[in-house]
């Protein structure tokens, strides 16, 4: 598996191979953000309320940068705009260390959060633009890879480096961005694969009430993805070492079950995929999905969540780089860039609301509540998403010759001159 895996990211086109690489990098410098809390308060100059503020801008900035993301790419190139991130992220860590006061941090950690995530709607329009449709659940799953891959070995370095010297944290953090941006800038991408997206000016709003509709059909039957898969990182730990009260290290094996099956069959699993149809593939990625977080509601034995964690990942896996693949295909390119931007919006909505809810429907209730119910909503989207299915308002089909009908029908209604 993790030579067809190698064989499949060598074999991507030069300019994914670029993005693989600098996203790697830009990823496994994810090293500061980890510690920060702790960091501030190892200061001893700041409570844990005003630790929690500073921190929670990062995420306020991170969705800041999704939501205007699409604008700012509707007239700069992705490279740009991801070179322009690294640099910020890259300046703001270097100066992080040496502020003192909870506003100047505030300050700092709001447009930390935006220099970092403006780099991942950036280079989903970059595989948008560097793969044709049909490479495109491969190339998404290869984005994925690196992605994880970087995540894993940031927060581990990030672990050693806080022992030694905390602050090193930042210029350690800052070296591997600025490495990713030298990536960038010297390797390429050497020239735009899909000129169609670079077509006219980008849109804040898509051409039909059609296309809207669609998109936002897609948002809302997301949702229930992004908030399952922030519950792991989020209240795993909660539930395993207080809600079934099994030893810590639990936690440990289910984190590694899921990084060591998606770095070894992500990328071969949507290879195998890569002719089924949008629909089929969301379907089976929404089922395991539901499954996975039912059965982790209702068990309390450490190797079967450990297996049970291997349903959830399979859906990870799936669902994650169809609905991106969706996402462009149901995106007029005029669009795309806003689409992309706001899925990605999505996601940290799932991150900001999943503690909420995770808290809502714990208490006084069993703690397997909120896996529970995450499944069951996972479950209801997949039947919305089969009667989305059956409108031509909320569901733009696979099929050549529907696509061609629509065009047709575009071309009929299009005023003259």
């Amino acid at each position: 598996m993790i030579m067809s895996t190698f064989r499949t990211v060598a074999g991507l086109n030069r300019d994914l191979r670029t993005l693989f690489v600098s996203t790697l990098l830009f990823r496994a410098g994810t090293m500061a953000f980890p510690f920060l809390g702790a960091y501030l308060l190892g200061e001893n100059r700041y409570d844990a309320g005003e630790v929690g503020l500073v921190v929670g801008a990062f995420g306020v900035g991170a969705l800041l940068a999704d939501v205007g993301a699409g604008l700012l790419l509707g007239r700069l190139r992705p490279v740009t705009v991801m070179l322009g991130g690294s640099i910020g992220y890259a300046l703001v860590l270097t100066v992080v260390p040496l502020l003192s006061g909870v506003p100047a941090l505030l300050v700092a950690t709001l447009v930390w959060g935006m220099a970092f995530e403006i780099f991942t709607p950036a280079a989903y329009s970059q595989v948008v633009a560097s793969s044709s449709p049909e490479q495109r659940k491969v190339a998404f799953s290869c984005n994925r890879l690196a992605i994880n891959l970087g995540m894993g070995v940031g927060p581990a370095v990030g672990g050693v480096l806080f022992t030694l010297a905390p602050q090193a944290l930042f210029y350690v953090n800052a070296a591997c961005v600025l490495a990713s941006a030298v990536v960038l800038r010297l390797r390429g991408p050497s020239s735009t694969a899909n000129d169609s997206l670079s077509a006219g000016p980008s849109r804040l709003v898509s051409p039909t009430l059609r296309d809207e509709s669609r998109f936002w059909t897609l948002f809302v039957l997301a949702l229930p993805i992004h908030i399952a898969y922030a519950l792991p990182p989020i209240l795993l730990s909660t539930y395993i070492i207080e809600g079934v009260g099994l030893p810590a290290y639990w936690t440990s094996v289910v984190f590694v079950v899921n990084a060591a099956a998606i770095v070894l069959f992500e990328v071969p699993l949507n290879k195998a995929m890569a002719g089924m149809s949008h629909l089929r593939s969301l379907l089976i990625g929404y089922v395991f999905t539901a499954a996975g977080f039912a059965l982790t509601g209702l068990t309390s034995s450490g190797p079967l969540l450990a297996l049970i964690a291997l349903i959830w990942t399979t859906g990870e896996m799936i669902v994650f780089p169809a609905l991106l693949s969706y996402v462009t295909h149901l995106s007029d390119p005029s669009i795309t860039h806003r689409n992309v931007s706001l899925y990605s919006a999505g996601v940290n909505v799932g991150f900001i609301t999943a503690p909420q809810i995770g808290a809502a429907l714990t208490a006084g209730r069993s703690a397997g509540t909120p896996w529970l119910a995450t499944g069951a909503a996972v479950a209801v989207a997949s039947v919305l998403m089969l009667v989305a299915r059956r409108g031509s308002a909320t569901w733009r089909p696979d099929e050549p010759e529907a696509r061609e009908r629509e065009a047709a029908e575009q071309e009929t209604v299009r005023p003259a001159g």
